[in-house]
């Protein structure tokens, strides 16, 4: 999968990802993670979800807790 679009990232944040995923191979990802890992000044997070695939079709609430767990790290607004 080409994620030139994300090179150089411009900020921090996360990415999350379903292990069930049918377009974008977890490969692609790991390659993304060692590129962003290496870029200085941002950091970036990859969170799986177990049974998701790429919409997180019947997954939405793990994704909304993955979500919630990055907010409330990353602000003061929990």
């Amino acid at each position: 999968y080409d994620f030139s679009f994300l090179s150089p990232c411009p900020t921090s944040g996360i990415m999350i990802y379903g292990k069930k995923d049918e377009l974008v191979p977890v490969e692609s990802l790991h390659e993304l993670n060692n590129r962003l890992s290496a870029q200085k000044g941002i950091k970036v997070e990859f969170d799986a979800i177990s049974d998701a695939n790429h919409f997180f079709s019947k997954t939405d609430k793990f994704l909304i807790k993955s979500l919630n767990k990055y907010i409330k790290k990353e602000t003061a607004l929990y």
